[in-house]
């Protein structure tokens, strides 16, 4: 808890979420149930989790870009501020340069969501995160604010540098960003004595620099499309296509050959992945760096819900990673304390629309718990899932 501090990188979105009775069909026409507008991201979602549960004061930074119209994402940005998050963004111009739109539907009929995005912004660059840093913490500095001094800022940064985080948080869109801006905190001399955790979120497989920036992680983030694709793509892997244990074998059998890979001096060895399987919950697996090691894997299902009792999944993977960085991060949780208190949490967030009040100061209350986290949430009481289970001899 004392001394936890973050900084996040990724993409700010407008989301455009539209509740329909059913998907239509191509060239049809189809009455909508409901539109709304909110913040949008899976950095921006996950913070408003985070900035709920941690002491005021606590320094949440996220770094991203805004663009087009002002009126389009000044009150996005004013809304995560109101929240005590600080943002950190660059301002681009052009025609093509317009702060992202996400248009979610979202199907009362299956409860599928079906997402088109609309991103044609610049990403950041790494020299710009340093940039941003430095005239942030450094604002009564003489230096201008171009990028004729990003040399310049960086040489100062690093010897003057009031502000080194504990936790580094990296969509895992904007790779090479991503990589320069771990190369600049992991030769800070702070992190020869105090590295701060690195972790990526890894949502759609094939990014260009995706799997580097794997292999530079100390907390992983997989989702199950994800899993899926690397297993599909390696062919000879031992996945028949058919069930979740089968899928965390093969994905670990050909994954642990990338994770670790190009760490830093003095970083540890190990590697902690967490896959979230939706309903199924979440599996942890622990790497120990050598390609022939052994992988610890531990499943932790989630609380059972009804269909009724489903509102809205769409942030429940942001949800997670919040938690998860909340509990190992701010906490000092184990992976597998953090992975129970995160599976209900999303578990939580499912049950409503939008990200808040699911934590307060305090933490996250009864979720914390393993003793049936969501009873007196729900309405009518559902089943909770068994305990988390080691999978003894499966990897």
């Amino acid at each position: 808890m004392a001394g936890f501090s973050l900084l996040a990188l990724g993409a700010l979105y407008r989301d455009v979420i539209v509740t329909i009775p059913s998907f239509p069909a191509e060239d049809t026409k189809l009455a909508a149930v409901s539109e709304r507008v909110r913040v949008g991201g899976n950095i921006s979602n996950s913070l408003t989790v985070l900035a709920q549960v941690v002491a005021a004061g606590t320094p949440l930074l996220y770094a991203t870009v805004v663009g087009g119209p002002e009126p389009l994402w000044r009150p996005l940005v004013a809304a995560l501020e109101a929240q005590g998050i600080t943002m950190l963004y660059e301002i681009r111009d052009g025609e093509n340069a317009t702060t992202p739109t996400a248009y979610i539907f979202e199907s009362q009929a299956t409860g599928s969501r079906t997402i088109i995005s609309h991103q044609l912004i610049p990403p950041l660059r790494s020299s710009e995160v340093t940039a941003l840093l430095f005239t942030h913490f450094m604002a009564g500095s003489a230096l201008l604010h171009t990028h004729e001094y990003d040399e310049m800022l960086s040489q100062v940064w690093n010897a003057h540098a009031p502000f080194f985080p504990s936790w580094l948080h990296f969509e895992g869109r904007d790779c090479f960003a991503a990589e320069g801006v771990i190369d600049h905190f992991t030769h800070r001399s702070e992190y020869k004595t105090s590295p701060c955790v690195i972790s990526v979120e890894l949502e759609k497989h094939g990014r260009p620099g995706l799997d580097r920036l794997a292999g530079l992680a100390d907390v992983l983030f997989v989702a199950e499309g994800y899993a899926r694709e690397v297993v599909e793509e390696a062919k000879n892997s031992s996945w028949t296509g058919v069930g979740d244990t089968q899928l965390v074998v093969a994905f670990a059998q050909v994954f642990k050959r990338r994770v670790g890979r190009g760490r830093s001096v003095g970083a540890s060895n190990d590697v902690t992945v967490f896959m979230t399987m939706g309903a199924a919950g979440a599996y942890v697996l622990r790497f120990a760096g050598a390609a022939d090691a052994e992988v610890e894997a531990v499943h932790v299902p989630a609380p059972r819900l009804s269909a009724e009792e489903v509102v809205e999944t769409t942030g429940a993977g942001d949800t997670f990673i919040a938690a998860t960085i909340y509990a190992m991060g701010y906490r000092g949780w184990s992976a597998v304390k953090a992975a129970k208190v995160a599976v209900n949490v999303a578990t939580r967030k499912c049950m409503q629309v939008g990200f808040g009040s699911l934590g307060t100061a305090d933490g996250f209350g009864r979720l914390e718990s393993d003793d049936d986290p969501l009873g007196g949430v729900l309405s009518a009481r559902s089943s909770v899932g068994p305990d988390a289970r080691r999978m003894e001899g499966l990897l």
